[in-house]
């Protein structure tokens, strides 16, 4: 072997002796060669994706295809390049967000977004924290983000819960009692309950809920319940020649038709409309006059700001610039004044035992002793008039008795209205949100001599908020939140102490409506639902609002009120008013699209089912096929109506109380009358909306009493399947209609196909122009899918085994009484046959058999007349 190190053994080639050095420049011209090549490599790509697909997997991100700025800098001009030739639009700058968030461009951004949809003083507040939806033109909370519903249950019957109904409209109508009562009394009728001028309501002390229809069509054309109150006149009120005021407050659903009827009423005419300057602004001729009686335009023009201080205060009044265009009507003699005060009032709903220690708490009564008489107020004004502070002394010692005497508002004279001064509530208000408890004073409630129900006077509902001249400089002379909380930074040197600019800071009046509650044990839960309205001038929404709050009330939406009526056993809306058909309109296009956007496998055939109408209860047709005179089977008009006569509903509750006919009243019109009943089903079973109500026979009854011995809780009767018809034809159709799509497209196809081969530019396909056909065969679908047939005769009451009386608008599980109910309406006929069959069959208590729409299984339930409707 040789003495040399060897690499290599000699199989593999010899032995390879390694150099001890290597030239620089031999090393750089072999390297040359190859970066060379590399980077004609890179030049040349050959892949599909795109610069930002290409990263690794670690560095890419989804806004790289949008932001050119995400990626590494070496990269963003060739991504340019390739979104470039997308077409993709380049995207302008948006301003920052301190620029949009500056006063003056928040402001008219707010105002911008009004145009359509009007806001409530609370919306911002709403619309951070609840689901908002677009509904009788205000933008609205429906239901918390959070799941409250249970909780708002408890605050209902337990605890408080908060709304705001400043969406209410008010109408403002002055003139004598003798000249309102005989237009009053054309719009509603004595069968229904008291009228407007009843002398409980005249004298003030208390609000009133009265049903308005059509000028002389009672019971026919139902507007919908309006609540009423009178203002407080001094001295003698038997005067019914002397000018009176009166608030109506009406829903937005039936506000426009209202108003039309109480122009019609009373013959008022337009006049211009009225403008409150604001402080430090000059008073401008922009007052138009409307010209039609039936629909009204507010032409408001932009305030002429002088101030900074003005256009701050503009920033948290944009719902408030219409109390500055009051609309105005009157009578040729003027005898009669009519004024919209609609979007110039706030109000809340406090609903729950607790919501008197809430008001207890947020609301201090201001002291007329300690008020600077050299202060500019319109207190300080008040004060030096004798009967002013009377007044106020007398409301002030009222509201204390009630802090230490009682511990729910239904203890206290139902519907009963009180007027107080209060100070400003953000003077008021916990560091932390608190809960608000009941402080009861039992030792003075035994050494009170007299109830507190028998100092209740009239005087208690005199109150400021009714002069629109104290209402206007109220809320013009607000102090800003903004200026509120500069001016604590600036003088408070202990945090959560007074300050001695607030004792400068004006009172607001309000006035406090109590909300009776459920007052039949045997129907619903006692007390339930009791509460207080809060009525407060323009301005103080938000800060009334956040008072309630932080005193521990839990906020609600439009939910709740729904939630509400159906625990107390009502109907915000009844089917014949303006609101309930309304109502029942959007729902029925809301479920026909929802039931038809599902494939045709998922959905339900109602036709095997025996269903007409899934989606709404057809209550004309129903009426039509119980119509006994009707033989011919004939239609006849759509006017239904709901039975509001106190002294008939009482008669029919007793002959169904004790399933009996000897009451039973005989000069009802049965092809227009519709009765309102609460459902409770006896054992099993959840019906939801729009269930058929049907009439039992001799064997549901038997069966019933043996499934009760063998504790057996399945149907009573299962509704066979029919067969459905239209099957084969939906089939045969969504076939054809395939195959002509089909056809059309291969046509279009070979169109452009022919193009290229003589066009040297791109060749588009055109159009296909089929939405005319797909949308009269998606028509032709709907009918065959549900074919409402319902001017057949019998097409409604016979459209199962069991003979449908009545539908179920509101199916629900009731919270108070552990049970699921509902609200239902039934025809008077069928009303009738149920109670003697019931007699019959010797049955205490009437019951019906409920069937949900998709279902064929019908279940007992018993029925009470609801007398309060």
């Amino acid at each position: 072997m040789d003495e040399r190190k060897l690499e290599y053994d000699s199989t593999l080639g010899g032995p390879v002796v390694l150099g001890t050095h290597m030239p620089t420049y031999k090393y750089a011209a072999s390297a040359y060669q190859e970066i060379k090549e590399l980077v004609n490599a890179t030049k040349q790509t050959t892949s599909t994706k795109l610069i930002f697909q290409s990263l690794p997997k670690h560095m890419r991100r989804r806004a790289m295809s949008h932001h050119p700025k995400r990626l590494p800098r070496k990269y963003r001009a060739g991504h340019i390049h390739q979104m470039s030739k997308s077409g993709k639009p380049t995207q302008t700058k948006r301003p920052s967000r301190k620029y949009r968030r500056r006063p003056k461009n928040l402001l008219k951004e707010y105002l911008r977004r009004q145009r359509k949809h009007k806001w409530l003083e609370t919306h911002i507040w709403h619309a951070k924290r609840f689901h908002m939806i677009e509904k009788w033109g205000y933008k609205l909370p429906y239901a918390s983000c959070d799941k409250t519903y249970r909780a708002c249950y408890r605050a209902t019957a337990e605890h408080c819960l908060l709304q705001d109904i400043s969406f209410y409209g008010c109408v403002e109508i002055r003139g004598a009692i003798n000249r309102l009562k005989e237009g009053l009394d054309r719009l509603t009728s004595r069968e229904c309950g008291l009228s407007i001028t009843a002398k409980t309501f005249v004298t003030g002390r208390r609000e009133g809920c009265v049903d308005l229809f059509k000028d002389h069509q009672y019971p026919h054309k139902a507007l919908g319940k309006v609540s009423f109150l009178w203002r407080h006149q001094e001295g003698e009120t038997n005067d019914y020649n002397a000018p009176r005021t009166l608030w109506l407050w009406l829903h937005p659903a039936g506000y426009t038709q209202i108003l039309e009827e109480l122009i019609k009423v009373f013959d008022l005419k337009s006049q211009k409309t009225i403008k409150v300057p604001l402080k430090d602004e000059e008073p401008t001729k922009d007052a138009t006059e409307n010209q039609s009686a039936n629909t009204v335009v507010d032409q408001q023009k932009k305030p002429i700001v002088k101030s900074q201080k003005i256009q701050r205060r503009l920033q948290f009044m944009t719902k408030t610039q219409t109390r500055h265009n009051v609309p105005i009507y009157k009578s040729e003699d003027s005898m009669v004044q009519l004024k919209e005060l609609k979007d110039t009032l706030n109000r809340f709903r406090l609903t729950g035992p607790l919501s008197q220690s809430v008001l207890q708490k947020a609301l201090k009564v201001v002291d007329l002793d300690k008020v600077d008489n050299k202060q500019s107020t319109w207190i300080c004004e008040k004060a030096q008039i004798h009967k002013f502070s009377a007044l106020h002394k007398q409301q002030q010692d009222f509201w204390h008795k009630c802090q230490k005497l009682i511990t729910s508002p239904a203890e206290l004279l139902s519907n009963m209205i009180l007027a107080l001064n209060v100070e400003d509530p953000r003077l008021n208000r916990p560091q932390k949100r608190t809960k608000a408890l009941i402080t009861y004073n039992e030792q003075a409630f035994h050494e009170s001599n007299q109830p507190l129900l028998c100092d209740i006077v009239p005087e208690l509902s005199s109150s400021a908020l009714w002069c629109e001249e104290t209402r206007n400089r109220i809320s013009d002379e607000m102090l800003s939140t903004h200026d509120y909380c500069s001016l604590r930074a600036k003088h408070s040197i202990v945090p959560g102490k007074p300050c001695k600019f607030e004792d400068a800071m004006q009172p607001i009046p309000i006035v406090l409506i109590q909300r009776p509650a459920s007052q039949e044990g045997d129907y619903k839960r006692l007390s339930y639902a009791c509460g207080w309205d809060v009525i407060a001038p323009a301005g103080y929404g938000m800060s009334l609002w956040l008072s309630f709050i932080m005193w521990g009330a839990r906020p609600g939406g439009l939910r709740e009120f729904e939630s509400v009526a159906r625990e107390m056993g009502t109907e915000e809306h009844l089917p014949d008013t303006i609101g309930g058909q309304q109502t029942s309109g959007h729902r029925y296009n809301e479920l026909f699209n929802k039931y038809f956007r599902l494939p045709p496998g998922k959905r339900c055939n109602y036709r095997k089912f025996a269903i007409v109408s899934p989606f709404r209860a057809p209550f004309a047709q129903l009426l039509r096929d119980w119509d006994i005179n009707n033989s011919n089977g004939e239609q006849k008009s759509n006017d239904f109506f709901i039975l509001r006569d106190r002294c008939k509903l009482q008669d029919i509750g007793e002959c169904v109380k004790k399933a009996k006919l000897y009451k039973f009243p005989k000069d009802l019109p049965a092809a227009q009358c519709l009765i309102q009943v609460k459902i409770s089903m006896t054992s099993r079973g959840n019906p939801g909306d729009f269930s058929l109500i049907c009439l039992p026979n001799r064997k549901d009854f038997k069966k019933k009493l043996k499934q009760i011995k063998n504790r057996n809780h399945e149907p009573v009767y299962v509704e066979p399947l029919l067969p459905d018809t239209d099957e084969k034809e939906r089939k045969r159709l969504r076939m054809q209609h395939k195959k002509q799509l089909k056809r059309l497209r291969r046509q279009r196809v070979r169109e452009k196909r022919k193009k290229q081969e003589t066009s040297t530019t791109k060749v588009v396909i055109r159009p296909a122009n089929t939405s005319a056909m797909c949308l009269e065969h998606m028509k032709t679908m709907c009918k065959l899918w549900l074919p409402e047939n319902t001017e057949t005769l019998y097409s409604v009451r016979k459209q199962g085994t069991r003979d449908c009386f009545g539908y179920m608008t509101s199916a629900h599980f009731c919270l108070t009484e552990g049970t699921v109910g509902g609200i239902a309406y039934v025809t008077i006929e069928g009303l009738r046959e149920l109670l003697k069959l019931c007699q019959q069959c010797h049955i205490k208590q009437p019951q019906c058999l409920i069937r949900s729409t998709n279902s064929r299984n019908y279940r007992f339930a018993s029925l009470k007349v609801n007398l309060n409707v």
